[in-house]
């Protein structure tokens, strides 16, 4: 039986690349840009098509754009979602749109879509710093 330090040395890391920095921070700020600049050009795609997607329907929804000066515990944690989504989120609070309260049901549904694709471009720019840090294959 293998120990701890015998199984991690046994692993195979993917290849290791030397902008693991810059595929994290572009990846954040363009949706799949992290993933594009590794050449997974497929996987780039899908996430700048999900997370653009999933931005539009909410705003479409007449979703709220949260923003960082209220007190409210659950708003500082819908602006942290929000925030994920990079550039997208910049442009809208620069243009304005979903600045209004949310005032039909559907309001509410567009803003936990804005809230949830900022969280998924999260998660695809962490990924995309651990291929080209090598931690994970592709």
């Amino acid at each position: 039986m293998a120990t701890d330090a015998q199984r991690i040395t046994q692993r195979v890391p993917g290849e290791r690349s030397n902008m693991p920095v810059i595929a994290l921070v572009l990846g954040w700020l363009i949706p799949g840009a992290g993933h594009a600049i590794q050449g997974k050009w497929m996987r780039g795609l899908l996430l700048f098509v999900s997370i653009l997607g999933m931005y539009l329907i909410g705003l479409g929804l007449q979703g709220k754009i949260y923003v960082p000066n209220t007190g409210d515990i659950l708003d500082i944690l819908g602006f942290i979602g929000q925030l994920g989504l990079g550039l997208l989120y910049m442009l809208t609070r620069l243009f304005g749109w979903g600045a209004s309260s949310v005032t039909i049901t559907l309001g509410d549904y567009g803003t936990k879509f804005l809230v949830v694709g900022g969280l998924l471009n999260i998660i695809a720019a962490v990924d995309a710093h651990s291929l080209a840090n090598g931690r994970k294959a592709s």
